[in-house]
């Protein structure tokens, strides 16, 4: 009984910790103009944090560690990726206006290579900063995280983006399921 209730305890002081750290950390998003994306990304921070604490197994005073940490490699990968789409709408006008030279291509493609570098090498950035904290068990518990978040989250946007329901026999249209011409 005792240990119940230091666990919901626990359970209520990080969620109001999490709820306080949750609105600091994100008022630097709050001034950007996109409303709807600024709020999508909110949730899905939130469901991870959630989704991670419980696949972890973190007790309040480690995901206070944790999160952090998690936060500051995600806000990085935003950021990375936003300079992508910066980078691939400049090279796509250049196609588009029939400018496209050696040159200034070459430039581009060598930012946006250096840029998927450094995606590429932010889950081992991740895994080095949270290894003091966590147990072998719960770092192999996130490596495997990570991947089925990700692949959930894919997979519920495009359901949601084609409308499709869970149990819907549909499968959706586009190239990679059309039968090969010839």
């Amino acid at each position: 009984m005792m240990k119940q209730t230091h666990a919901k305890r626990d359970t209520a002081l990080l969620a109001g910790l999490f709820a306080v750290f949750f609105l600091f950390s994100t008022t630097a998003t709050w001034a950007r103009p996109r409303p709807n994306r600024r709020r999508i990304l909110e949730k899905i921070e939130t469901i991870k944090m959630w989704k991670m604490m419980d696949a972890l197994n973190l007790d309040s005073q480690t995901a206070l560690k944790v999160f952090p940490i998690v936060r500051e490699i995600d806000k990085k990968r935003l950021g990375l990726r936003e300079k992508q789409r910066v980078i691939l709408e400049k090279i796509e006008t250049l196609t588009k206006n029939g400018k496209v030279n050696d040159k200034k291509l070459n430039a581009l493609a060598q930012q946006l290579f250096s840029l998927n570098e450094q995606i590429s090498q932010l889950p081992k950035e991740e895994y080095q900063k949270l290894k003091p904290y966590l147990s072998q068990t719960q770092l192999a518990k996130l490596l495997i995280f990570q991947k089925n978040f990700r692949r959930e989250l894919i997979r519920r946007w495009m359901l949601e983006r084609h409308g499709f329901q869970k149990r819907t026999k549909k499968r959706p249209r586009g190239p990679m399921n059309q039968p090969p011409q010839g």
